[in-house]
């Protein structure tokens, strides 16, 4: 015997990104420049990318 049901699964749940209210740029100093290495400027330049688009515009909006 094949038995059909409807399941419904109640209210979805709603999440809540709030990474952009604790992830921020990350600025350098000439310093900085001179004496990190390659792969880190990279990986600064690939995290400040990903703020800059998931998390500017949220930015601009709230001030």
């Amino acid at each position: 015997m094949l038995i059909a049901s409807c399941v419904t699964r109640g209210s979805v749940p709603v999440v809540v990104d709030t990474a952009c209210d604790w992830i921020k740029p990350i600025y350098l100093t000439d310093h900085d420049i001179d004496v990190l290495d390659r792969q880190t400027k990279r990986d600064i330049l690939a995290h400040n990318k990903a703020w800059q688009a998931n998390c500017q515009k949220q930015t601009r909006a709230s001030q």
